[in-house]
């Protein structure tokens, strides 16, 4: 079989383009070829601190050619070829006049040249290529995806609460979603309600809720409990030792996890699909090669410690799916949808995952006014986000199927 020793790799702007034939042969050097306005500082860095990451040891070389420049990117072409040894041309992710290049510099000495769909992950055998041993398709972590386009994940953030879900815990998820779903807008209230409670009164160490009712209503915030939403909530042991007199109320979470779910009105919705998507990958493994849950990301990939000026831009994404090399961003919405929704979801996944991310936006529903929801659906299809509505009419199967269909 005819061993790829050097790949000549055309440098672009997406980095899953510049990185997939080298995962998949493994040469001992990529020499990139581009134009000094691609092929940037920060996006060789990129490129280096993901090889380190995932530990695969290929020398990089880079070289800038000119955009219009057509003699000179074959002379450079030829001069690659002149020294270095077993090569291959990749033209995945390649402009017009560097892949016309190659093609007669392949052509005047009979270099093999091959290309990737990246979607797919399938080889494409363009010349010379049929002793070119394919190999399976490569994966990636969602760490490694984003670091790969620049940016970092934060673990350490206040905000950043890690979920587990035990066998129990699934079940108060799948009681919880229950309860929301007969009507999402009365469970966001009422999670509202419960976040004041903590936030007006007080919570100890053994998760003991103790509010002054009276306290609340002087200073006019919502006191108003729903008696099926709390009844539930006692019957399932989800909420324990519930007195509610007059003027004070107190009660106790049944762990930190059910409370996370009672005070953020969409934790619930974001968990239910979650776990759905875990499932899935546990019916069939090879479907996600990674998911995760409230991930915090750092836009330049620099994490600044407080000692400068300097303030760090993050998003958190709600969840995150990789196939092979492409990753899906979902935002989940409990609720109606603003149009900056569909700015953020689409702003961070074409940041850290460029042109290939897929972008999935979960609703209970857009929007009650026909207008507004007519125009924020054509506004999804225009920025490429796949809008699923109605996840509070389906049933468990339902999702599942859906979700499965729809996030690959």
């Amino acid at each position: 079989m005819l061993e790829i020793k050097t790949l000549i790799e055309l440098f672009d702007s997406c980095q899953i383009e510049n990185v997939i034939a080298g995962l998949r042969f493994k040469p001992e050097k990529i020499i990139f070829v581009g134009f000094k306005e691609v092929m940037t500082r920060k996006r060789t860095e990129d490129l280096k601190r993901f090889f380190e990451l995932r530990g695969v040891n290929i020398a990089t070389e880079y070289e800038v050619v000119g955009r219009y420049d057509f003699d000179f990117i074959v002379n450079k072409l030829n001069e690659i070829l002149d020294n270095n040894e077993d090569c291959c041309f990749d033209l995945t992710g390649g402009k017009e006049l560097v892949l016309a290049a190659m093609g007669m510099v392949s052509a005047l000495r009979d270099i093999p040249m091959l290309q990737f769909n990246v979607r797919s992950g399938n080889l494409i055998r363009v010349k010379n290529c049929d002793d070119i041993e394919d190999t399976q398709k490569s994966s990636m972590l969602i760490s490694e995806s984003v670091v790969l386009n620049g940016g970092v994940i934060v673990y350490n953030d206040n905000e950043d609460f890690k979920w587990e879900l035990t066998a129990d815990f699934k079940r108060d998820i799948d009681t919880i979603w229950r309860m929301c779903k007969r009507n999402c807008g009365l469970w966001n209230r009422q999670s509202n309600v419960f976040e004041s409670f903590e936030r007006f009164g007080r919570i100890d160490d053994t998760l003991t809720v103790s509010v002054s009712l009276k306290h609340m209503r002087d200073g006019k915030h919502d006191t108003m409990l729903n008696s099926r939403i709390i009844n539930e909530l006692i019957k399932n042991e989800l909420i324990m030792d519930f007195v509610c007199e007059e003027d004070y109320l107190t009660f106790r979470y049944k762990n930190v996890q059910v409370r996370q779910c009672l005070i953020k009105a969409g934790n619930i919705l974001e968990l239910y699909a979650y776990m759905t998507a875990r499932e899935i990958a546990k019916e069939e493994p090879d479907y996600y090669d990674d998911i995760d849950i409230g991930v915090f990301v750092d836009w330049d990939g620099i994490i600044h410690d407080g000692t400068t000026q300097e303030r760090d831009t993050r998003n958190e994404i709600d969840i995150i799916l990789m196939r092979d090399l492409i990753p899906i961003f979902i935002s989940c919405k409990n609720g109606e949808v603003h149009k900056e929704a569909l700015y953020e979801l689409s702003a961070v996944a074409e940041r850290f995952g460029g042109e290939y991310a897929k972008k999935i936006l979960l609703t209970t529903y857009v929007s009650q006014d026909a207008e507004s929801r007519k125009y924020l659906l054509q506004r999804a299809r225009d920025m490429q986000i796949d809008v699923i509505e109605g996840v509070d009419r389906m049933d468990k199967d339902e999702f599942f199927a859906t979700l499965r269909k729809r996030a690959k």
